[in-house]
């Protein structure tokens, strides 16, 4: 039986959740924002960055609400002692995936303590998420139990729920960073709490989710493989062989995963280590022209072209360490 939402008054002297609103022109930027989850953006879709964060914190409650205007690939890892669950807010303009899984407008994701996720943002998308201290969860849990089969959800990533209940766990978040509902850290902890204690009592009875497919690792490897070539990416040809599939099967698998070409998806990788590299050094440390050939890139007007599509702006306009 679900039992109702935390109605009652906190003690007085309970302390304030803090609200903060941050805006930000550039994706890595807004990943150094907060270095405890060590989140790396990459950006897919062409045009000039923008986002936002709105941010409840007071002690082990952290609730915030993410939207970026543009397609990027998120990937980072959850603070040690912390258990996080997100919604989407909107899907932006297509669909989103965590762990290659689609996150569908029914859909909660929740992570545990030091897990690594890759989070395949639409354009537009907005997130809203809760992170909990796991300690503290875990008091909320003794006090309001889980039936066992919705306990066991917990370990999965991606949970198809009754989709009123994840309305409701939206309103519930919305609320809390707006301000209306978090006053108090106590309240705030039992208000988001009932309303996932309702979304994984649903996602118990609901069907199960889609298992990560072969498309979300050829995309994955991909990424690590050229991530990690430096100076002399392979080509896609030499990724096909690496990887004992097709052409057809790569081309295929990065649509349906990141909704863009191999090449596209590939390119901005390491454009987008181009852009890293040059943000965090000085001119004198480091010249356009170094950062790109270390990625790969050795004609620099091609590269220059490439990068203004991406970025909007050519690479010697990109601020520099110190700035």
């Amino acid at each position: 039986m679900r039992g109702p939402a935390y109605a009652g008054n906190p003690p007085p002297l309970c302390p304030r959740m803090a609200l903060t609103l941050d805006l930000f022109d550039d994706f890595h930027l807004h990943g150094a924002s907060a270095p405890e989850w060590q989140q790396r953006y990459l950006q897919l879709s062409q045009g000039v960055m923008r986002s936002t964060l709105a941010e409840a914190v007071s002690g082990g409650v952290h609730v915030f609400r993410k939207w970026m205007s543009e397609r990027v690939v998120q990937q980072g890892c959850l603070p040690a002692g912390r258990l996080c669950f997100a919604v989407g807010n909107g899907q932006g303009a297509g669909i989103p995936r965590v762990q290659g899984r689609a996150l569908e407008d029914h859909s909660l994701f929740l992570l545990r303590a030091g897990d690594d996720f890759t989070l395949q943002r639409p354009r537009g998308m907005e997130l809203l998420a809760v992170t909990f201290e796991a300690e503290q969860f875990r008091r909320l849990l003794d006090a309001r139990p889980l039936p066992p089969q919705a306990l066991r959800l917990l370990s999965q990533p991606v949970l198809r729920a009754p989709a009123g209940d994840v309305a409701q766990l939206r309103r519930v978040l919305l609320g809390l960073v707006q301000g209306g509902d978090a006053a108090h850290e106590e309240a705030a902890a039992r208000i988001a709490f009932e309303a996932l204690h309702a979304v994984l009592e649903g996602a118990a009875g609901a069907p199960p989710g889609v298992a990560g497919s072969s498309a979300s690792f050829i995309v994955s490897e991909c990424h690590r493989i050229v991530a990690a070539s430096g100076a002399a990416p392979p080509d896609i040809e030499a990724l096909c062989r690496r990887l004992r599939t097709s052409r057809r099967s790569l081309q295929n698998g990065f649509r349906q995963m990141a909704d863009t070409t191999p090449v596209h998806y590939l390119r901005s990788l390491r454009l987008n280590a181009v852009r890293d590299r040059l943000l965090a050094t000085l001119p004198a440390q480091l010249s356009v022209s170094q950062a790109a050939e270390a990625q790969g890139f050795h004609q620099l007007s091609h590269f220059s072209q490439r990068y203004k599509a991406l970025f909007g702006e050519l690479p010697s306009a990109t601020p520099r360490a110190g700035a």
